[in-house]
């Protein structure tokens, strides 16, 4: 069964607070401290990652290598201890290196 539901809970009172379709199922979880916002690894159809702004969690964008994506669902995503790379791999066996979003501050 495909759900394909980003879900952030309130578990003290087990309500949902806020909820987005992302077309996708939904593989792994990232929280992004530097700038608010949530990154899921997806699978079928894309096999992407997208990054949702929070709370509202508006799909702000989705990574895609300039020359590669992945070919399998994204299994595992991880942010570097600076927060200025996250780690990726996924289904196909490939592992990827991609450079966050700089800011004014970086």
């Amino acid at each position: 069964m495909k759900d394909g539901i980003l879900r952030v809970w309130d578990i003290n009172r087990e309500k949902i607070i806020q909820s987005a379709a992302t077309d996708s199922q939904i593989c792994s979880l990232l929280w992004l401290p530097k700038t608010n916002e949530l990154m899921t690894g997806q699978g079928l159809p894309a096999n992407q990652m997208k990054i949702w702004k929070y709370p509202m969690l508006i799909n702000s964008s989705e990574l895609y290598g300039k020359y590669f994506s992945h070919k399998g669902r994204v299994l595992h995503v991880a942010l570097s201890p600076d927060q200025s790379r996250v780690f990726s791999v996924a289904a196909d066996g490939i592992a990827c290196l991609w450079k966050c979003h700089e800011t004014e501050e970086s």
